[in-house]
């Protein structure tokens, strides 16, 4: 049992974050699931959507174990910092 690719796209977000397409391919698993709130999975894709850089996880399992890949999607910081528009020293 393997999985043999795990991948999310796009693997880079905007500030903010947005949905993610999160796809894999598994032999010999019994059941897949990934975790960050997405869970028990079938087939071979699946949507989640973020407000900050994440880590999936994907864990296949049949009765000899379980096996995990990982997939990271990054969010861009807030460009929302504080602007100082002047500054005076007396």
């Amino acid at each position: 049992m393997s999985p043999t690719s795990f991948t999310a796209m796009p693997a880079t977000l905007p500030a903010g974050g947005g949905e993610v397409t999160l796809a894999w391919a598994v032999t010999g698993a019994t059941s897949v699931s990934i975790d960050n709130g997405v869970g028990a999975v079938t087939g071979t894709s699946a949507k989640a959507t973020i407000k900050a850089t994440t880590i999936f996880t994907l864990s296949a399992k049949n009765d000899k174990g379980t096996t995990t890949k990982s997939a990271v999607v990054t969010v861009a910081a807030s460009s929302k910092a504080p602007v100082i528009l002047s500054f005076a020293a007396t």
